[in-house]
């Protein structure tokens, strides 16, 4: 995994690198004080992920996401220490992963970095009967599913899946199906905007809107109509 962050504050870069090694010790970070300097890494490295200070000299954190998404397969999260709506809602129409307000939450980044980790793919070091939940979860996310019926898949019983899906993914199997359905709505909302709430619910394997509506507000801090509405307007 090749991480590239920018920030033109010497201490902020440090301690993101130091909270991130801390976490994935065998990550490659890439360091860069503004735009220019994070382009000419780009050029040069393929960047998984991208976490840019939203205020950087000359080229602002957006201004070089937006580049980063018209010209690379890099996600982004965005950092400030503004957490002004507007930099919120420009950040949405840029489709960015995530965004995180300053003073840095170890914890919150740890999520956002989890979170990153699990969507992707990224998941060294786990097993192979629960790569392939995962993998059914990624492929079926749209359809009724239980851990019952998975345990049986792979051949395991509901209560040892249970327990080992959380140990190794981080969360409870429930919490990561419906996580990667809500990704799923979002994406779905920016690719379908003739889309009802309603449709985007079914698609994504909701039972009800109402249980959509909750999870996505719970998950994105905001109702899938307030969000369609940013990405929209």
């Amino acid at each position: 995994m090749n991480i590239l962050i920018v920030d033109d504050e010497i201490l902020e870069l440090e301690q993101l690198t130091f909270l991130i090694h801390q976490r994935y010790p065998e990550w490659r970070i890439y360091e860069a004080e503004d735009a220019a300097v994070a382009k000419r890494i780009l050029q040069q490295q393929t960047i998984d992920l991208s976490l840019l200070d939203i205020h950087l000299p000359g080229e602002t954190g957006l201004d070089l996401c937006s580049y980063i998404r018209n010209h690379y397969k890099t996600e982004c999260i965005m950092v400030t220490a503004h957490a002004e709506f507007q930099y919120a809602q420009h950040a949405i129409k840029l489709q960015v992963f995530d965004y995180i307000v300053k003073p840095i939450i170890t914890e919150e980044l740890y999520r956002t970095l989890d979170r990153y980790m699990n969507q992707y793919g990224y998941l060294e070091g786990i097993s192979s009967d629960i790569r392939q939940v995962v993998e059914i979860i990624r492929d079926q996310y749209y359809s009724k599913m239980n851990l019952t019926e998975l345990a049986e898949k792979v051949h395991v019983s509901p209560n040892y899946l249970s327990r080992k899906f959380s140990k190794e993914i981080g969360m409870s199997f429930q919490e990561y199906l419906v996580s990667y359905r809500i990704e799923i709505a979002k994406n779905l909302l920016q690719a379908h905007p003739d889309w009802s709430i309603q449709k985007i619910s079914e698609e994504t394997g909701f039972a009800s809107i109402y249980h959509f509506s909750q999870s996505f507000k719970k998950h994105v801090n905001e109702a899938p109509t307030k969000y369609k509405e940013g990405l929209h307007s």
